[in-house]
């Protein structure tokens, strides 16, 4: 049914009456539409009391032109309507019900109106990008944990420090793959939703605990996280600063600052919640005023560990240019200096977290294409974190790499190869001038001249030496694989 427009701007003009047999004659038109049969997954034909929207294939975004009978409406735009990859149209948070995108409709049409649905088309690919990278750093970051747990020659204040810092990015991963897992559609669990044809309604009654202790532990485990981060940037910001302190005692107060410092924010967000927005699952912000509870904390966090952050590399910067006693530096020491300083900066990133800063500066009214940029970049840096985090400060960690080496070679049984030279080399001075001196004696023998030090790992993983002679040595050599080159001197 076509009406006719009263003004040059394509504004549609009609009574109530009309308008409202026009939406009935579009119901009973859309119902008696033969539906499509669309091969794979895709969202079902569906009226949405204003018009029809037909079969659409999971994942994409379907247009369909303004309607020309309701009141308002202008018929130069377009209404759009979100299939997820799940088959399952997209529900708007706010209003709990499947939503179709009119805001086209509602004025004249701007080209740059259409970017908006690029977020949603590319929330999918997010997503995976994010669960992906949660997983990669929940992997490492257990084996960074078992190592540090394990071996008793790193317990000391330093790691101790990250491993607490590794235990809040294992729950923060752990916390958002049980909100992305049990949530439905990003509104509550199953049982707190109802299904109102092809809506999904959140139901009013019930107190709904589960699902808002669920938000609450993730918002405290999120605080946590950060407040670990600034942990870590503070403990290095003393050892550059601070000549003597008692690293034991302090870690307690690091403790403190960790695990505690959250629930300063995390209590009053949640006795607001509770008294003066207890809607949904509190997974939703209507009142951005409240939410800062939460915000203003994390950001003070990051404003104070780029201090930190600034504040150390200007003392690196000024140690690696100090000058020599007035001896002139070379092309080389210079170029090595910097790359130390780029190596040591590079490093300090992801401990500090600088990446969120660069956020911080960032408008929230943004064209979308740049928001969706922003997304991509942000969330890459969250999700990859606590690799990036596990891979430097353990698995690059030298300490941490001896220990492993100890252990393997223990395990087989086997001598470390980075001592096995040591067996090239006759034994010391004194033994050779002894079997020297005895050399023309009756009861002498130059087997005592070529007698081998052998250096091995006890079962206690100590390294220990043994003196062997050439010919023992051969024989063993022979038996056990070992690859020994003797040096005879005459």
């Amino acid at each position: 049914m076509e009406h006719k427009v009263q003004d040059e701007a394509g504004e549609v003009h009609i009574s109530k009456e009309e308008q409202n047999i026009a939406v009935i004659q579009e119901w009973d038109k859309c119902r008696r539409f033969p539906k499509e049969r669309l091969a794979g997954v895709y969202c079902n034909q569906t009226f949405d009391d204003i018009a029809c929207w037909p079969d659409t294939p999971a994942g994409t975004v379907q247009y369909i032109a303004c309607p020309t009978y309701i009141q308002g409406f202008y018929t130069d735009g377009n209404a759009t309507r979100i299939c997820l990859p799940d088959g399952k149209w997209f529900v708007n948070p706010v209003t709990n019900s499947t939503w179709s995108n009119y805001s086209q409709c509602l004025k004249p049409t701007n080209p740059q109106e259409e970017i908006p649905q690029l977020f949603m088309v590319h929330i999918v690919y997010i997503r995976v990008m994010s669960t992906t990278g949660y997983a990669i750093s929940f992997c490492s970051l257990l084996l960074a944990v078992f190592i540090m747990v394990k071996f008793k020659r790193l317990h000391c204040p330093r790691n101790t420090v990250h491993l607490h810092m590794f235990v809040s990015f294992i729950l923060r991963a752990i916390l958002t793959f049980l909100k992305d897992l049990l949530l439905v559609q990003g509104l509550g669990f199953a049982f707190d939703l109802e299904q109102t044809g092809d809506k999904l309604v959140f139901k009013q009654e019930g107190l709904h605990w589960e699902c808002k202790l669920l938000i609450t532990l993730f918002h405290y485990v999120l605080s946590a996280n950060y407040m670990w981060i600034l942990v870590e940037g503070l403990y290095l910001h003393t050892l550059v600063y601070v000549s003597v302190f008692s690293e034991r005692s302090t870690v307690r107060w690091y403790y403190l600052l960790g695990w505690g410092t959250p629930f300063l924010s995390i209590v009053p967000w949640v006795i607001v919640r509770i008294t003066l927005e207890n809607i949904l699952c509190w997974n939703t912000n209507p009142t951005v005023g409240y939410f800062w509870i939460l915000k203003g904390p994390i950001w003070l966090s990051i404003m104070v560990n780029f201090f930190f952050f600034i504040n150390i590399l200007r003392a690196l910067f000024y140690k690696l240019h100090k000058p020599k006693l007035r001896k002139p530096c070379p092309s080389a020491a210079r170029h090595n200096r910097y790359r130390r300083l780029a190596k040591a900066t590079l490093i300090l990133i992801p401990l500090f977290g600088v990446h969120y800063i660069v956020f911080m500066g960032v408008s929230e009214n943004v064209n979308p294409t740049t928001e969706v940029v922003i997304l991509y970049i942000e969330m890459f840096f969250n999700s990859f974190q606590g690799f990036l985090v596990a891979v430097l400060f353990c698995f690059l960690n030298r300490e941490v790499q001896l220990e492993l080496k100890k252990t393997w070679y223990r395990l087989w049984s086997r001598p470390d190869p980075l001592f096995l030279q040591q067996t090239q080399y006759l034994v010391d001075h004194r033994n050779r001038s002894h079997a020297s001196d005895n050399h023309h004696s009756s009861e002498g023998s130059t087997d005592n001249a070529s007698c081998l030090c052998k250096w091995s790992l006890d079962d206690k993983g100590k390294l220990t030496r043994t003196f062997v002679k050439t010919g023992s040595a051969k024989q063993e050599s022979r038996r056990k694989g070992w690859k020994i080159t003797v040096e005879t001197r005459m």
